[in-house]
């Protein structure tokens, strides 16, 4: 390598090292330590977690916006210890994971990109099912992708791969990989300043993958050697077409799993009568209790008009009765199967305190929606069983309202509070009432009351 071709790569990895270290606190710590070095043999880039190594005919090609996300890529495999995984998960498919984790992290940077030129596709979700990576460790999301790109064709296998783990290996050699470009010791000099450059500061909440490095006399797990190895030897079949054909094979199969939750049949939990409930619902729902006027009752008849054996019937008879409410009961993981007894009750309490006249429907969630079913006393209830046990979004019950044919009146949430709260714009001027399970910190909009303990 020619020393202006060195320098040219020394400004390019100074200036990028420089944007980097001002995004994140994270970066700037590990490049207390990283050093960055030139090999030629190396795809792309890789690490051992001291040295940086790259391809220097590659980065040549690079323009600021790739170089910085593919640096930060890598320096993210070692933030949630990737790099050392057990080599019995050595291969294509851990990595794929393992690079969707990184990229989802990397999008809390603004970098939400498909694709980037000389870096390759970006993937940040999960294909079968899709979660972003940011919420998995790479052994989670290796469940979500039910493919091993080291069966494909080198040209495919190549744009689901963006950087290379061949020296995840190398951690024994230290910081001197190859030619180097870049030591902790070279000065910052904030070189050609991309658009993101200050905008963001980031602390990662980092789930590290590996705390230690795993030993090579360690047992290792039986690995399956045989990943990729059945469909090579169908000629007939390129292994890109099995993939695509068996994502939609595995979408169709959630696809019927979704339509039988929402029959109830297939995550049902358990549901209770209990004791009766401890909340005042007609002081509750008075904010979406409406006044009736009835122009004619028999019930009674007219007083004024005894004599005559006609009965005639009264006039201006009024009472009140609340509009059909959308109740939603948490049925997330944190919440035990006594809170949704308690829920059972309240609800029997406020279908007894209206004298019957309280009617509704009554949905359940946890990330999504189970869709509410009408009720109109408690027999109907009880005929409704709780289905859930996942995360908590509540964003999900206002997603699920927004999409329905008729605007709901009102929507009551019974709910441990465990979760992150929409903002207010999501209940689209909605009456909303939060009844908690718990004793938790009041919502940020929304009435609210406190159920009391089972």
């Amino acid at each position: 390598m020619t020393e202006q071709k060195r320098m040219q790569l020394y400004r390019m990895l100074q200036g990028s090292r420089y944007r980097l270290k001002r995004l994140c606190p994270e970066f700037e710590a590990l490049f207390e330590t990283v050093h960055i070095a030139a090999v030629k043999d190396v795809w792309h880039i890789s690490t051992n977690g001291d040295c940086v190594v790259l391809d220097p005919a590659w980065l040549g090609k690079l323009g600021s916006r790739g170089l910085d996300f593919i640096l930060g890529h890598v320096l993210m495999h070692i933030l949630l210890g990737h790099i050392h995984r057990p080599k019995y998960y050595a291969g294509d498919r851990f990595h794929l994971a393992a690079d969707i984790v990184v990229n989802s992290h990397l999008e809390l940077f603004d970098w939400k990109y498909e694709k980037i030129s000389g870096v390759g596709r970006i993937f940040s979700e999960t294909f079968y099912p899709a979660e972003q990576g940011r919420y998995l460790t790479a052994l989670e999301a290796m469940d979500g992708v039910p493919f091993d790109p080291a069966g494909m064709s080198p040209g495919m296998r190549r744009s689901y791969m963006i950087d290379s783990e061949e020296y995840w290996d190398r951690q024994n050699e230290g910081a001197f990989c190859g030619e180097m470009l870049l030591t902790p010791d070279d000065p910052d000099e904030p070189w050609e300043e991309s658009e993101e450059g200050a905008k963001l500061n980031v602390h990662l909440n980092i789930r590290r993958e590996f705390e230690k490095i795993i030993g090579e006399d360690e047992e290792p797990a039986e690995k399956d050697e045989n990943i990729g190895e059945e469909n090579t030897e169908r000629e007939a079949v390129p292994w890109e077409k099995q993939v695509m054909r068996e994502l939609r094979r595995l979408r169709e199969e959630q696809r019927r799993e979704t339509s039988r939750d929402e029959d109830g049949r297939f995550t049902e939990r358990l549901w209770q009568k209990a004791g009766s409930g401890s909340l005042n619902w007609r002081k509750l729902l008075s904010s979406f209790v409406q006044e009736e006027v009835f122009d004619y009752s028999f019930s009674p008849p007219d007083r004024r008009l005894q004599d005559p054996d006609l009965f005639l019937p009264d006039f201006n008879v009024r009472r009140e009765f609340p509009r059909p409410v959308l109740f939603f009961a948490d049925t997330s993981a944190s919440v035990e199967d006594e809170m949704l007894f308690a829920v059972y009750g309240e609800l029997c309490s406020a279908i007894k305190q209206f004298g019957g006249g309280l009617s509704g429907k009554l949905g359940f969630f946890d990330t999504r929606v189970y869709p509410p079913r009408p009720f109109t006393d408690s027999a109907e209830l009880g005929q409704i069983p709780p289905c859930g046990g996942g995360g908590t979004d509540y964003g999900c019950v206002f997603r699920y309202a927004a999409s329905m044919e008729e605007t709901p009146c009102s929507i009551v949430i019974f709910t441990d509070g465990d979760g992150e709260y929409p903002p207010v714009t999501a209940a689209m001027n909605i009456p909303v009432l939060w009844i908690f399970t718990r004793e938790t910190e009041p919502p940020p909009w929304g009435q609210w009351a406190v159920m009391r303990q089972p």
